[in-house]
């Protein structure tokens, strides 16, 4: 029978088991700092699995991003391309650097950028292409990587919510010259607030400075490497990555992936059953995993005819004691987007469909029958 009180909540972080023995070791090593051999371990395993070039785990993907705009010397008459539907760290990164922000709109059926308005957008001042991966699905990559190549612009890749999901065998993450993960406690696996920066240009002196970046914009490992023997100041930077308290307790999630996602993979499906033969007789949109992605399940969202719709369902779940979560607001119509000189009005399909994106409860924690009383709820309201 179902408890009308008993709580499902929106998102609860993911705990494989060993994380305390890793812990343990950390205090038995007595390196807690950072850059030591679990973030080295970590950083090898994410480069072998997935065929990274480089990767330096990041104390979050705000920090991973803000490498990004730092490696490009991105800085004011810049010009950065990046989807206005999207979380605020996607474009605060590049900002903060003085440089432009200009943003495009979205295709309803993925929430994702529209590239045809993408290209639009693109000028000499044009520096970057930032698309966001979003729900464990894969925006137009390939069509986007052409795109910056053909234009002579880098792509940046925000896949906060893509480590582990791949687009046609590749690794999103690892299609533009960088990527940005997060591994937050909101995402698949996560060690509380953890992030990586994939370097996929194999350039060796792009790959030194993105290290110097990521220490403080100084020369310290070289010096540990015995390359040289001064300890200096050699670049703008900032104390990027994370702890070995962090990096230990990812190491375990990691070691649990594949269990992970088979049971959000479980979650899923259960959810399509639930909510398919709705979506399919209209009542609200439900993108489909299309073939070639290999999706990590990050998400379930709805985008639902009318904001009406969404509310309704939203309040009733509420009512119920389940949290759905609204998404984002428009990055443009924010109080720091209208400051910044956008105005409401400018991206017509990104402000009539933000409104109308739920996102229900997804975590690890649920049990089928969780989802079952979620999908029940909304054929209720459809019936």
């Amino acid at each position: 029978m179902d408890s009308p009180d008993r709580k499902i909540p929106f998102s609860v972080p993911f705990i494989a088991g060993r994380e305390m023995d890793n812990l343990a070791e950390v205090m038995r090593n007595g390196q807690f700092a950072g850059n030591g051999p679990f973030t080295q371990e970590v950083q090898s395993f994410i480069e072998g699995k997935f065929g990274i070039t480089k990767v330096l785990l990041t104390h979050s993907c705000t920090a991973a991003l803000e490498m990004s705009a730092l490696l490009l010397d991105a800085g004011p008459g810049d010009e950065i391309i990046l989807p206005s539907y999207t979380f605020c760290s996607t474009a605060s990164a590049f900002a903060r650097t003085g440089a432009r922000l200009v943003f495009c709109d979205v295709d309803p059926r993925t929430m994702m950028v529209d590239v045809d308005d993408m290209a639009a957008r693109i000028t000499p001042r044009t520096k970057a292409l930032v698309p966001i991966h979003y729900g464990g699905l894969s925006c137009d990559v390939d069509r986007i990587a052409q795109l910056a190549k053909d234009k002579g612009v880098t792509l940046v890749e925000d896949a906060a919510q893509g480590f582990d999901a791949f687009w046609n065998d590749k690794a999103l993450g690892s299609f533009g010259r960088l990527g940005c993960i997060s591994f937050h406690e909101t995402k698949n696996l996560h060690a509380g607030l953890c992030g990586a920066l994939y370097i996929n240009d194999e350039d060796p002196e792009f790959q030194e400075r993105a290290i110097r970046v990521w220490e403080r914009g100084t020369n310290r490992q070289a010096v540990l490497r015995g390359v040289v023997d001064r300890y200096t100041w050699t670049d703008l930077g900032s104390s990027f990555y994370p702890s070995e308290l962090q990096a230990a307790f990812l190491w375990a999630q990691l070691e649990a992936m594949t269990a992970n996602k088979a049971e959000r993979q479980r979650l899923h499906q259960r959810y399509e059953a639930g909510l398919r033969p709705l979506a399919d007789a209209g009542a609200f949109h439900m993108p489909k995993l299309p073939q070639g992605l290999d999706s990590n399940y990050h998400a379930c969202f709805l985008v639902f005819n009318s904001f009406q719709d969404c509310e309704r369902v939203r309040l009733e779940l509420k009512a119920k004691n389940i949290a759905a979560y609204i998404g984002y607001v428009p990055l443009h119509t924010s109080p720091m987007g209208l400051a910044l000189g956008n105005r409401a009005g400018a991206l017509p399909k990104t402000e009539e469909y933000a409104p109308r994106v739920l996102r229900l409860p997804f975590h690890n924690h649920m049990a089928p029958d969780d989802v079952d009383r979620v999908t029940g709820y909304i054929r209720a309201l459809f019936a």
